[in-house]
């Protein structure tokens, strides 16, 4: 028998709509849908996760929209604020800054 060695990761796009990228700030969009990367090559849709802090203005929100997608490695966004940013990276969080279309961009991230 082989070992696995199948890597993996899930990936976080924020989204209202399931097609295009959430066009303002993470934190805003209603939902996140949640892709796994299968060895660099497959794409696999896993859920879609609803945003509690949608509407809210809080102190540090990019932490509470973070407890959402914490067992994330890369979160596909348009815009997170500056602070969220530094907030993030701290966390091993890989950001990508993308807009449009969810499918071309993840499509982009195979190939990179």
């Amino acid at each position: 028998m082989e070992p696995d060695t199948e890597k993996s990761f899930l990936v976080a796009v924020p989204s209202n709509d399931g097609i295009t990228i959430y066009p303002k700030m993470l934190g805003m969009a209603r939902f996140f849908y949640i892709y796994k990367i299968v060895n660099n090559r497959e794409i696999v849709f896993l859920e879609k996760r609803s945003n509690p802090y949608e509407t809210t203005m809080q102190h540090l929100k990019t932490m509470d929209v973070y407890t959402v997608i914490n067992d994330c490695k890369v979160i596909l966004s348009t815009y997170i604020g500056k602070k969220g940013i530094e907030r993030l990276k701290q966390k091993g969080v890989e950001m990508v800054f993308m807009k449009g279309d969810i499918a071309g961009a993840l499509n982009s991230l195979l190939d990179n």
